[in-house]
C-alpha cells in the first residue's frame, strides 16, 4: 500500500503539478501572458465539445455501421473515428486561436503558452483529476470492513482490487502523459510554421503527427499489447518529438523579447 500510495502522489504531481510549473515558467522567465495559456486550454475544452457532438452526429445517421462487419470491426471504426476528430479539431482550434485572435500569437513563446495550455487541460481532466478522485476514495476505505460497510459489495470489491494493482501502473502511466504533453507541445509549434514559412502544409504536417501518435498508442492499447510495451513506444515517440523540435529551433527562446508583444499579466 505504501508503495502505491507514493506511486500515485508521484504521478499526481506529474500530470497536475508539473504542468502548471511548465506555465510559471513560462509565465514568469519568458513574460507569455497566463490569458495566452488560458487560450490553449479553452481550445481543448472546445475541441472535446465539437468532438462530442461530431462523433454523435457522424454515429446517429450510422455513417460507421455502414462499414459492417462484426462488432469488434464496429468498435475499432468508432475509436478511429475518435482520434482523427481529436487530431483534426486539435489542430484547426489551435491554428484557429493564432490565426483570428486579435494579439501576436504567431510567436515561438505563445506557441508554447498554447501548447502547454492546451497539454495541461488534457493531462488534468483525463488522468489528473480522477486518479486525484480514485485515490481519495482509495483511502477514505484503507480500512474497510466488508462485513460492516455501507458500501455495496461491488464496490468494496473494486477498492479492494485498485489497492491490489502494482505501484508501477501509475509512475508508467505519468510517462505516458509526460510523452503526451510533448507531443502537444510539438504539435503546436508545426502549426506556428503555418504563419512563419507561409506554407499550410505545415499545418497537415501538425494533423498527421498527432494522428500517428494518438493512434498508434490508442492502437496498440485495444490490440491488448501490454502496457509496459506501449509506454516504451509512447517513450520513443516523445524522443521523436524532441528531436522534431529542436530541428524547428524550438528550444532557442529570446527571453529579452517577452514573448513578442504578448506581455505578463498583473
Amino acid at each position: 500500500m505504501i508503495l502505491l500510495s507514493i506511486a500515485i502522489v508521484i504521478a499526481l504531481l506529474v500530470t497536475i503539478v508539473l504542468p502548471v510549473v511548465f506555465g510559471l515558467f513560462l509565465n514568469k522567465r519568458l513574460k507569455v501572458a497566463w490569458r495566452v495559456l488560458s487560450y490553449g486550454a479553452l481550445g481543448y475544452f472546445v475541441v472535446q465539445a465539437l468532438s462530442s457532438l461530431l462523433y454523435t452526429g457522424i454515429a446517429s445517421i450510422g455513417m460507421t455501421d455502414t462499414l459492417g462487419g462484426s462488432e469488434v470491426t464496429q468498435s475499432a471504426a468508432q475509436i478511429a473515428l475518435s482520434v482523427v476528430l481529436g487530431a483534426l479539431l486539435g489542430v484547426l482550434v489551435r491554428w484557429g486561436a493564432m490565426r483570428y485572435i486579435k494579439e501576436d500569437l504567431q510567436n515561438l513563446e505563445a506557441a508554447y503558452g498554447i501548447g502547454v495550455g492546451y497539454g495541461t487541460a488534457e493531462s488534468v481532466m483525463l488522468v489528473g483529476l480522477p486518479l486525484l478522485a480514485t485515490f481519495v476514495a482509495m483511502l477514505q476505505n484503507i480500512n474497510i470492513d466488508p462485513l460492516t460497510t455501507t458500501l455495496e459489495p461491488e464496490v468494496v470489491a473494486q477498492i479492494e482490487e485498485l489497492w491490489q494493482v502494482s505501484f508501477h501502473v501509475p509512475l508508467l502511466g505519468a510517462l505516458e502523459r509526460v510523452a503526451a504533453f510533448v507531443m502537444h507541445l510539438a504539435v503546436t509549434i508545426l502549426i506556428l510554421q503555418v504563419f512563419k514559412r507561409k506554407n499550410a502544409k505545415w499545418l497537415a504536417a501538425a494533423f498527421g503527427l498527432e494522428l500517428l501518435v494518438n493512434g498508434l498508442i490508442v492502437g496498440l492499447a485495444e490490440a491488448g499489447v501490454q502496457y509496459g510495451w506501449i509506454i516504451l513506444v509512447s517513450l520513443i515517440l516523445m524522443a521523436g518529438n524532441l528531436y522534431l523540435l529542436y530541428r524547428l529551433h524550438a528550444f532557442e527562446f529570446d527571453i529579452t523579447k517577452a514573448g513578442g508583444e504578448v506581455q505578463a499579466e498583473s
